[in-house]
């Protein structure tokens, strides 16, 4: 198969390093990929990416709406889509799963997936959540499969009128899960843990970005961190918010108690040595740091995502809180701190959670299921060739 997948930014992710593992996945199994992704990447991620995946840079491409910019992303992967003659465009994240599905136009013959990583309109006031649906509608015109994170995101996209049960497809974001069930402390956490007498590290792995609201953590959890000598927050993570989240950190005479890692590629081994994961994201699928959590086989607690429930039992591996309830959230969190037993028991919990369908070749294995399915309804395709293969149901899982 000849792919085309698109994607806004192409950075440290989670959407990213989906879209990296699948790019790669379909690479070393022989597919033609093209990779193209806006003017915002990291070489990191650049450099992950398998030598046979072919990387087209559309610099207009960007997160903030911006008609000329968006009109030029357009005209760009509409040609880019031409030249290719792709048999799938996959699209991924919000704005390039809008231009990216109206320049699969330039190619009739192609079909079109899109990755719902996140909807961008959940949280969005009236006007605002109105024209995101209308594009999203719009989009959808062109979208033979709808790759879920989740059942919640599927399930919100059919709220809203996105595509039908036929069309839309769970398929978990796979990673490498055998790494964060067998990891160890990093040295940094084991030797800060060697510090302290009755140490209880709570760790927030996510983008220093506003809707994570990793300022109303720390402030939730402000009075928990001025009671306990020996219990510290850890921040892993890098972005835009960083310099707002020192100032704070600087401001309560937070120093000695919070730990900003900054971007860390051994996520396994920061969360191995942790005791308690926290998440407080108001808008997300099905974040990939949630899974992480529990494959680390750590007590959580998180706001309420769609299809939080899948990974976070309620009162048996964490507590699952109403979004925006940071005095629960904070007092949840305060308990485990205060009780170890608990702490012991929602541990066991978590690691007696079967999270095998999250593997990377799981997920690579499901989503080529889908492309052949929806590939078996083309009459012709660009190269000439019929395609086959058997067909999946629409709740791929």
């Amino acid at each position: 198969m000849r792919i085309v997948h698109i994607i806004t930014r192409f950075v440290d992710g989670g959407a990213d390093e989906n879209t990296m593992l699948t790019c790669n996945h379909q690479a070393e199994a022989g597919h033609d990929v093209w990779l193209a992704h806006g003017g915002q990447a990291t070489e990191r991620m650049l450099k992950l990416l398998h030598p046979n995946v072919r990387v087209a840079c559309i610099e207009p491409l960007v997160r903030e709406v911006s008609l000329f910019r968006d009109f030029s992303a357009l005209l760009a992967l509409s040609r880019l889509i031409r030249e290719v003659r792709p048999d799938v465009v996959h699209t991924h994240t919000s704005k390039a799963g809008v231009i990216g599905r109206l320049a699969a136009i330039a190619a009739p013959e192609a079909r079109v997936v899109h990755g719902v990583h996140i909807l961008p309109f959940t949280s969005e006031p009236f006007l605002k959540r109105s024209i995101y649906v209308a594009l999203e509608k719009i989009a959808a015109l062109r979208t033979h499969a709808f790759i879920d994170v989740s059942e919640g995101m599927r399930d919100l996209c059919l709220d809203y009128g996105l595509g039908s049960i036929k069309n839309h497809f769970v398929i978990y974001s796979g990673m490498d899960v055998a790494r964060f069930r067998e990891a160890e402390p990093s040295d940094d956490l084991a030797q800060l843990r060697r510090s302290m007498q009755n140490p209880v590290l709570i760790g927030y792995v996510a983008v220093l970005e506003r809707r994570k609201r990793h300022r109303e953590v720390l402030f939730g959890l402000l009075p928990l961190l001025e009671k306990y000598d020996d219990v510290r927050l850890i921040l892993a993570g890098e972005g835009p918010e960083r310099s707002i989240i020192e100032e704070m950190i600087a401001e309560k005479g937070l120093a000695d108690r919070v730990h900003l890692l900054g971007f860390r590629d051994d996520v396994e081994r920061v969360l191995a040595g942790c005791d308690i994961c926290v998440f407080g994201s108001e808008r997300e699928g099905l974040p990939r740091s949630m899974v992480q959590y529990v494959l680390a086989r750590k007590p959580v607690v998180a706001m309420t995502l769609p299809g939080l429930e899948r990974v976070v039992h309620h009162g048996k591996n964490g507590f699952a809180i109403s979004s925006g309830s940071f005095d629960e959230f904070a007092e949840k969190v305060g308990q485990l701190v205060e009780d170890d037993p608990l702490r012991a028991t929602f541990a066991a919990g978590s690691a007696a959670i079967d999270l095998s369908a999250w593997d990377a070749d799981e997920m690579a294995g499901r989503i080529e299921q889908v492309y052949r399915q929806i590939l078996s309804s083309a009459p012709t395709l660009s190269s000439g060739r019929k395609h086959s293969g058997r067909g999946v149901g629409g709740g791929v899982q």
